[in-house]
């Protein structure tokens, strides 16, 4: 076989729940479970020869027994594709783990917490790997198996791309990565995809999470899908999350209720990610220059945006428009407030101007009605 058909994940990260969704945590926790079974599905019509597993697929080892069980009906589901996994810090392989305390589907191939290989001899491959023994893993894989050019070599392994040995989570660094032998390495633990690089002849990357998990984790997510041969990779990004976490800054200027804002929101969304739009979980992050008169009440602004998208947050950044000079002059609470603001920035730091505006305009704000308890 010149070449092997494989699908690459990591960091589902199953059972984990957002918990600030409140009494949708659970459904959406759900939800995680039920990319996975699409990833499964994937790899089911492409006749996938090897799933690679880096790391995480569990959210803890102390995951409900329901999604263990799920998990490993649907690893039966594929009997004709390997399954190699290479557990994470999340999901460590010691006596805790559901890798080891329960029955194994006879098509899935667990690495060791030492040097492992696994051969696939009807696919002319071997994959090489060490699982996580504990939630650290101090130092880099040293690997002292050696490679056979015979074969396709390949890595299933979850940790930290780094230019040193400082991380807690497995350093892997180039030297290791140009000297493996490998054709690819499949990595885990960075929940953010990265494009397939090569080092020396060794050819990688990150795969990212399949479902994000919070607003750290934004856009599209998926996996890697496609084929390895000696000196070659073809693998294309297939998209799997069933919605995005997505920050927007909109210009709210001109605007003065929070149905206008909320409408203006609702526009600027649904334009730029079209039907799916209201699947998506979103952070709002308003901006522009607002009247002093504007009702800019996020709470009512967030009661609008949900009744059209799954979730929605409200941050609130926009700056009053006022001459600032002619409003110093008055002889009121105000005027003296924003008089003394405006000598501290022009005194100030360039560094601390931006700080200080900020504070004018949030005092501005207190001046005209109620401030947010979250706005900063």
């Amino acid at each position: 076989m010149n070449s092997v058909k494989i699908l690459h994940c990591a960091d589902i990260h199953i059972g984990a729940a957002e918990s600030f969704l409140g009494t949708r945590s659970v459904s959406r926790q759900a939800e995680t479970l039920i990319t996975f079974e699409k990833i499964i599905n994937i790899t089911k019509e492409n006749n996938v020869d090897i799933l690679l597993i880096a790391g995480d697929l569990f959210n803890s080892n102390s995951v409900e027994k329901t999604f263990i069980d799920r998990v490993f009906e649907c690893f039966a589901e594929i009997p004709d594709t390997k399954i190699v996994f290479a557990a994470g810090n999340h999901d460590p392989l010691n006596h805790e783990s559901p890798f080891k305390k329960y029955p194994l589907p006879e098509n899935l191939y667990v690495l060791d917490t030492r040097d492992s290989c696994i051969e696939f001899a009807n696919l002319n491959t071997r994959v090489y790997g060490k699982s996580f023994k504990e939630v650290y893993m101090q130092g880099q894989p040293r690997f002292s198996l050696d490679t056979d050019d015979n074969f396709i070599n390949i890595m299933c392994i979850h940790g930290e791309l780094r230019a040193d040995l400082g991380s807690d989570y497995n350093s892997i660094i180039s030297e290791f990565i140009e000297n493996s032998g490998m054709d690819y390495i499949a990595l885990g633990h960075v929940h953010k995809r990265t494009d397939i690089g090569k080092i020396g002849n060794t050819y990688l990357s990150y795969c990212g999470c399949p479902e994000g998990q919070g607003f750290d984790e934004l856009g599209e997510k998926g996996v890697y899908l496609g084929e390895i041969s000696k000196g070659t990779c073809q693998l294309q990004f297939v998209p799997t999350a069933k919605r995005m976490h997505i920050c927007e800054s909109i210009d709210i200027g001109g605007l003065l209720t929070p149905n206008e804002i909320a409408a203006r929101i609702i526009e600027t969304i649904k334009q730029k990610y079209s039907d799916n739009f209201a699947d998506n979980l979103y952070k709002i992050i308003l901006t522009g220059y607002v009247d002093e008169t504007a009702d800019i009440s996020a709470p009512e602004i967030i009661s609008r945006l949900n009744e059209s998208v799954y979730f929605a947050k409200v941050k609130n950044k926009t700056e009053i428009k006022v001459d600032f000079e002619l409003l110093a002059q008055e002889k009121t609470l105000k005027g003296i407030f924003v008089k003394n603001m405006l000598a501290k920035i022009n005194e100030a730091e360039q560094t601390e101007k931006d700080r200080l505006k900020a504070a004018l305009n949030l005092g501005l704000k207190a001046f005209s009605g109620e401030v947010s308890f979250d706005e900063d």
